[in-house]
């Protein structure tokens, strides 16, 4: 017999829902970070938000809503960061690692050397010790999610001004830190995925011009953090339960993978 529509709707609902998850976003003070720890809030999970800047509002904005949503803030691009975290935040359902920096200048600046190792702290060590410091306990338990949020610019090289090396070959590896940690710890069943954004309208790109690069993608627009955050949501919800290993595409159309 087919399912009821009410059936359907009910399993829909459980499919998507974070009911009992404690979600950790990292980068959760604005942008996709705040962005994820709404919609995450939204599917009923339990977030906990760190940033190197202040969650206060976006904490003050959930709990008002009835919604837990501790808050730490920290570096996380210290070496030390992690297992700081990984004692604050305690055994998590998912992991969303949304912090990031990106600074438009290329290899002619002055500050070039100085850039580049913030942006591998940041980017791409981070993260791996992120990894470090959760995936383990997750695979202990038998379960878990980390999502990390890459970029198109790894695989196009680049499409809006000012991206230079530094950025782009930070989130080329971090595509491959997905796959690697996909590799070693979906027999344990910790899924891990990663999302690769296009041009987002957030703080980050404010003082570029980004029309030119707009006017060639096939939106026209800069997609908005939430285009970004719903799609991260779905790969820490039941619905994503056979999903591991994949660099999900928000770029409307900009990139496509042959």
């Amino acid at each position: 017999m087919p399912e009821t529509v009410e059936t359907m709707v009910t399993h829909a609902r459980k499919a998507f829902s974070l009911e009992g998850n404690r979600v950790l976003v990292t980068g959760a003070a604005g942008g996709i970070g705040a962005a994820v720890a709404r919609a995450c809030s939204a599917l009923g999970a339990e977030v906990l938000l760190t940033d190197v800047r202040s969650c206060e509002a976006v904490s003050a904005e959930l709990v008002s809503d009835g919604k837990p949503a501790a808050r730490l803030e920290l570096d996380i691009s210290r070496p030390e960061a992690p297992d700081e975290l990984a004692a604050w935040a305690g055994d998590v359902d998912a992991l969303v690692v949304g912090a990031g920096i990106y600074r438009p200048i290329d290899w002619d600046h002055d500050d070039w050397e100085r850039e580049v190792t913030l942006a591998l702290d940041t980017n791409l060590k981070a993260p791996m010790r992120l990894a470090r410091a959760f995936a383990d306990r997750m695979a202990a338990r038998g379960s878990g999610r980390m999502v990390l949020v890459g970029s198109v610019a790894a695989l196009t090289g680049g499409t809006f001004p000012g991206v230079g090396p530094h950025y782009a070959v930070t989130k080329g590896g971090l595509h491959t830190l997905v796959r690697y940690l996909a590799a070693r710890y979906t027999p344990s069943g910790v899924l891990v995925n990663g999302v690769a954004p296009g041009t987002i309208d957030t703080p980050m790109l404010k003082d570029l011009d980004l029309r030119p690069a707009l006017a060639k993608q096939p939106l026209k627009r800069a997609a908005q953090p939430e285009e970004v955050a719903w799609p991260i949501a779905f790969l820490c919800a039941p619905a994503a339960s056979f999903i591991s290993g994949m660099i999900m595409d928000v770029n409307g159309g900009n990139y496509m993978r042959p």
